[in-house]
């Protein structure tokens, strides 16, 4: 559910039931009143994507296809990002590049555009085409090394993407990933959880030439700051994210972290024969070993994943949360985004990362001579 014309995806939510809907058409009522409410179904378990492209009316260039790592439920500002997609199938790429182009020639864009999709399985579903270049743009022109606004611009004034030079775009031997940068800090109060609504600042960007070394250097240069074995990581996680953690956990065990659990997700990991996770006491059974271990530093990293549900009342989860960022404990709020950070630690065991500059990256693109 979500009001027209408003940035950000302010007093967006996702409705679970009944009740849900009622209390969130009356948010989106007060902050557009004038414009209609958009009521839209929320595919479950979906991966989100988008395209930054150009078209001249005739021809169509995509300048990137970007695959989020967080699932579909995170706004595209919060979002971590990577081009080239890492984990898309092959099938649903052609799809994307299919109706990219289908749209936009059906639209008549002369300039740039961004079209955000959905998939699951094999099914590729549109969410929104922006007639204008996104916030993603200045990422995707980073990333492939073609300039797509100075390109846009052209167009936009008449002159035809063939006539420019700027049909294709180069091939890419990198990975690029794009990472959010809260200010939780600073905002008193403010509940570190992400949502449908942006709650980012700012963004960082980092290029290399494995997928992992990229994701480990944005998350660095993101002021996370990633622990290093045997520190000790807590792991909060709500019912309908349990068996996800499965692999996290043990994954965490294997490279040598100490890992923490609040009772249910210790139980659910016990069960499921994951047995070196110390389990720490809820916060509303009275105890405070959580946030002392916080406060004194033995926890070094949060990974809470709450429910996608927003909570009427303040619960336990918020006030880990909370804690951690006030004492500079790096938090982790989706279950896909640990995982990512799990495994780039897994292959970046035995190496160490390598600084990159733009020039050895494109050194075979022709690119700038458009500019």
């Amino acid at each position: 559910i979500r009001p027209s014309y408003v940035l950000s995806g302010a007093a967006m939510r996702v409705a679970f039931n009944d009740s849900d809907v009622e209390e969130y058409l009356r948010l989106a009522t007060k902050v557009s009143r004038e414009h209609p409410v958009v009521v839209s179904k929320f595919i479950y378990n979906a991966k989100e994507l988008e395209v930054d492209g150009v078209s001249d009316g005739e021809d169509v260039v995509i300048c990137s296809i970007i695959e989020h790592v967080e699932l579909a439920g995170t706004h595209s500002g919060d979002a971590t990002m990577v081009i080239p997609p890492q984990t898309l199938r092959e099938t649903v790429v052609d799809k994307v590049k299919k109706y990219t182009e289908k749209i936009a020639k059906a639209l008549h864009i002369k300039g740039p555009f961004n079209i955000q999709y959905l998939s699951k399985g094999d099914e590729v579903y549109v969410i929104e085409c922006n007639l204008r270049a996104s916030r993603s743009a200045p990422f995707s022109s980073k990333a492939t090394g073609y300039p797509l606004v100075p390109i846009a611009a052209k167009v936009m004034l008449g002159r035809k993407l063939s006539e420019l030079g700027a049909l294709k775009k180069p091939t890419i031997f990198h990975v690029a990933v794009k990472a959010p940068v809260f200010s939780f800090v600073r905002l008193k109060g403010a509940d570190p959880r992400l949502g449908v609504e942006m709650t980012s600042t700012g963004e960082v960007a980092c290029l290399d030439y494995e997928y992992p070394d990229a994701f480990i250097k944005a998350i660095l240069a993101s002021n996370l700051n990633i622990p290093k074995p045997p520190s000790a990581i807590l792991l909060s996680i709500a019912d309908e994210f349990k068996e996800d953690a499965v692999p996290l956990a043990a994954g965490f065990l294997s490279l040598g972290y100490t890992v923490y659990a609040t009772p249910g997700t210790y139980s659910y990991l016990k069960k499921r024969g994951i047995n070196d996770v110390i389990p720490l006491p809820k916060l509303s059974e009275g105890s405070n070993a959580i946030l002392d271990l916080i406060e004194k530093g033995v926890i070094k990293m949060v990974i809470n994943a709450p429910s996608e549900r927003i909570p009427i009342s303040v619960d336990d989860g918020f006030v880990i949360r909370r804690t951690a960022v006030e004492f500079l404990v790096p938090v982790l709020v989706r279950l896909k985004t640990a995982h990512a950070l799990m495994e780039s630690l897994t292959k970046n065991v035995s190496r160490k990362l390598k600084p990159r500059s733009l020039n050895e990256l494109f050194h075979s693109s022709k690119m700038a001579e458009l500019v």
